[in-house]
């Protein structure tokens, strides 16, 4: 890797006003000095840390110019990499950006593999496993809230705590193995009771972490949430209000919505995948009936429900079956139409809908919607709103990470509270630390960081 340069672009492709070409490695400078000129048309001796030099991309070969750029470059270690590092700002089109870095790759420099760049970082100590994870959240962030999580990640928020753990139960096994090993020494003896105290404790603070990653995962990857009533209750009104715009026909036909209609949707910073499912109910339409299927394919698969109920009629049979169908999630009950005369007893219903959240709402006239936003928050914060998204668990390899760190932790408390010899309980700590080093990178394998690498975009 050392002794290797590579390139590739690191903007989007397309028509842009600014288009980048990075290069990282030992050969970088070599490679600028070959492709780049300054405004006078002179190859360029020295590359000044940190200062931008304008001139022009030539072919090396032809000494024909390509196009006008930007150059800065960035001297090892203090660059992304930790290697020297040169940039190329060009104009962003697709086809000027290819030529130059085939230039490029020419020159000296081989193409970059996924995620290459962010790779040597992590190789070259720069950053660690969880905050190289975080810069492809970030890429991938949906929401201010989401890009909060991974730049608190990134900042080394998770790797802090891990870090800490991880210590502590170090000290705790040197303290241990100590008197174990060296018993003719002065010393004092293992304490049971007391290492049992320091491994709760170490526990404690590890599921403290692992119970974030359900709401880390929303912010990740979004909440899917569908919407469910039997016809003609609301539910494309609703998906009209939520997202501000006409995004779903509207009439006063029941079974319009003949198939679903997913969308993203930004509700106070979380993301939501939101899905407008057809009408269920029993009807003997084969077109209908496909529609209404994808509805309970689409419910299997929920995060979040909102089961939409007419407030100006009793409940139906179709209102109890889909009932009846609802997943093992989050569930709010949508009382609509109440800018209408109530055909429904609101208290009655709350009691027999106990188990669920319940509100009540007006699609027509835009009401209600604000405590609607309130039980969507209040179910994705676990009625803790004050949680900070920078601490979040948001990825699921640090979160079965964690979970194997805190079986091993319990292991070794019950190793000690059923009186087994001390290095029983000294295997299963070690093993909670290797857990907890996988997250940070201190104790992952070489397969597992090329996979979680191979996921990254070129360029990055």
């Amino acid at each position: 890797m050392k002794a290797e340069t590579i390139a590739a672009i690191a903007t989007s492709v397309g028509e842009a006003s600014i288009g980048i070409i990075r290069i990282s490695g030992p050969a970088s400078v070599k490679i600028a000095r070959a492709v780049f000129r300054n405004f006078n048309g002179e190859q360029v001796s020295e590359f000044i840390d940190r200062k931008l030099m304008y001139g022009r991309i030539v072919d090396p070969v032809s000494e024909a110019v390509i196009d006008e750029a930007l150059v800065v470059y960035m001297e090892a270690p203090h660059s992304y990499t930790c290697e020297d590092v040169i940039e190329l700002q060009t104009h962003g089109g697709t086809a000027v950006l290819r030529k130059i870095l085939r230039i490029v790759l020419n020159s000296g420099a081989r193409l970059a593999s996924p995620g290459e760049f962010t790779q040597r970082a992590f190789l070259n100590g720069r950053i660690d496993l969880s905050q190289a994870e975080a810069v492809m959240d970030i890429i991938r962030a949906k929401t201010d809230a989401s890009v909060k999580m991974a730049a608190g990640q990134l900042s080394g928020a998770l790797s802090e705590k891990i870090n800490s753990l991880r210590k502590l139960l170090l000290d705790m096994l040197a303290e241990v193995e100590a008197a174990m090993d060296y018993p003719e020494e002065d010393i004092p003896a293992v304490d049971p009771v007391r290492i049992i105290q320091r491994i709760k404790l170490a526990c404690q603070t590890l599921c403290e972490i692992l119970a974030t990653a359900k709401v880390g995962k929303v912010f990740r990857d979004g909440l899917c949430t569908v919407i469910v009533g039997r016809p003609n209750v609301g539910k494309s009104s609703l998906l009209n209000v939520l997202l501000g715009e006409e995004r779903a026909l509207v009439t006063e036909v029941p079974g319009t919505t003949r198939d679903s209609i997913e969308e993203f949707l930004n509700l106070r910073g979380i993301p939501l995948k939101i899905v407008d499912t057809a009408g269920l109910r029993e009807t003997g339409d084969r077109i209908e009936q496909m529609g209404m299927q994808r509805a309970r394919d689409f419910l299997a698969s929920a995060g979040l429900v909102l089961f939409l109920i007419d407030a100006s009629e009793p409940l139906t049979s179709d209102d109890f079956l889909i009932l009846s169908s609802l997943p093992d999630v989050p569930v709010i009950v949508v009382v609509n139409k109440t800018d209408l005369p109530y055909g429904l007893d609101i208290e009655a219903l709350s009691e027999k809908f106990a188990q669920y959240s319940l509100v009540t709402i007006s699609a027509k006239e835009r009401k209600g919607f604000v405590e609607l936003e309130d039980a969507v928050e209040k179910i994705v914060y676990f009625g803790e709103a004050h949680l900070s998204e920078a601490t979040c668990v948001d990825n699921i390899r640090h979160e079965e990470s964690l979970i194997l760190g805190r079986d091993h932790l319990d292991a070794a408390i019950a190793a000690l509270q059923e009186g087994l010899s001390l290095d029983c309980m000294v295997i299963d700590v070690r093993l909670a630390v290797e857990a907890l080093g996988q997250i940070t990178g201190e104790s992952v394998s070489d397969e597992v960081v090329k996979e979680i690498f191979a996921k990254f975009c070129l360029g990055k």
